[in-house]
């Protein structure tokens, strides 16, 4: 199938939308399908491949659109744009994250495929979003929604017109990790070395991290991700001798970090932050964690509904009220027992293989989409 991803992400960037585009881009032409990701133009490219900073091999062709910066207008350019070039390359199938870029796709009689990761926001803009999905959803060229979440999905069917098997649950996923990777030897005294790897957005739990880091003697933290400000004002809660800031960390270099830490934090927050400025925590489905799965790691997580999801506390992971600092202490110092972290650290990785890998998860999609096609 010829297929077009048309997307409005600004490339190359650290956000977890560029990452889930590009991976997923290469994740559906590994499964023999040829894909063209349409969007705006490529910022430094001169400075950077931009496969090469996310990491996937060069299997599918972007195609850039000129369009203006500013953000509602361009985004409404970048959708007529888009969709015109799609037509003229004669696709099969339109792809997208963008609820209007899916509704002018289909007005142009082309079939397509809606992407969602978080509900259409009831604000002014949301509005006009709310009255075009609707729309879009009584259009015949309309295939599947794709969502990431049960909440996601059960908020979409109490709240539309649209039937289950409209809607497709694909929760995000990680590539594949060889885990006879050298990993990174770290040089402290401690025992066990313990990592953080994202963003440092408000929400992703550093007043969890830096209690850690004041009770548990015995690790050594890793902060992996955020820019200098960021990093700036993380350094202000954490004036201790066992944490290392190690900044932006390339794609292709991260597997060998996380490969060498004994632990992995994902103290999400009950009210967190995108790059965008939204609180997601009741819609996601962290990259994070299926990065976090993929190095057959234990994994210490928040304990919320988005998160359970995905793991379950005691078997794969170890579940933690994000309000009690006291529990991640305590799961913390449990972790310290090799035995317990090979075991959870082979469950995770086993559910991860069996269901998380972006290859699954674009088989699952395309699979849904070839029926409602035929």
């Amino acid at each position: 199938m010829k297929i077009a991803y048309l997307h409005n992400s600004k490339l190359p960037s650290r956000t977890a939308n560029s990452v889930h585009v590009m991976k997923m881009c290469h994740a559906i032409s590994d499964i023999g399908h040829e894909i063209y990701l349409i969007g705006p133009t490529i910022k430094d490219k001169k400075n950077q491949d931009v496969y090469d900073f996310y990491n996937v091999k060069s299997t599918f062709e972007i195609i850039e659109i000129n369009n203006p910066s500013l953000r509602v207008i361009g985004n409404l350019t970048n959708s007529f744009l888009s969709v015109k070039k799609s037509i003229d390359i004669d696709l099969d199938l339109i792809y997208t994250r963008d609820v209007i870029t899916a509704y002018i796709a289909s007005l142009k009689g082309l079939p397509t495929v809606f992407e969602s990761h978080i509900p259409i926001p009831f604000s002014i803009w949301g509005g006009i979003k709310n009255i075009v999905f609707k729309r879009l959803l009584k259009a015949e060229e309309f295939l599947q929604l794709v969502v990431i979440s049960e909440a996601i999905k059960d908020y979409y069917l109490d709240n539309y017109n649209i039937q289950p098997e409209e809607i497709t649950l694909a929760r995000d996923g990680s590539d594949l990790v060889d885990l006879n990777t050298t990993s990174v030897k770290y040089s402290n005294n401690r025992s066990l070395q313990v990592g953080y790897v994202g963003n440092l957005y408000e929400g992703r739990g550093k007043n969890i991290i830096a209690q850690l880091l004041k009770e548990c003697n015995f690790a050594h933290f890793h902060i992996i991700g955020g820019d200098e400000e960021d990093i700036k004002e993380w350094k202000k809660e954490f004036d201790s001798d066992n944490t290392t800031f190690h900044g932006f960390i390339p794609q292709s270099d991260l597997d060998k970090y996380r490969l060498g830490f004994d632990v992995l934090l994902a103290p999400y927050q009950k009210d967190l932050e995108t790059s965008a400025g939204q609180n997601t925590v009741k819609w996601m489905s962290p990259l994070k964690i299926f990065e976090y799965m993929a190095t057959g790691k234990p994994i210490i997580a928040s304990d919320l509904p988005a998160i359970r999801e995905i793991l379950t506390d005691g078997e794969d992971a170890l579940l933690c009220d994000p309000k009690k600092t006291d529990e991640w202490v305590k799961s913390l110092e449990e972790l310290r027992d090799s035995k317990l972290r090979d075991e959870l650290g082979e469950n995770a990785l086993k559910d991860f293989m069996e269901k998380y890998t972006w290859k699954k998860r674009a088989e699952k999609i395309m699979s849904n989409v070839k029926k409602e096609i035929e």
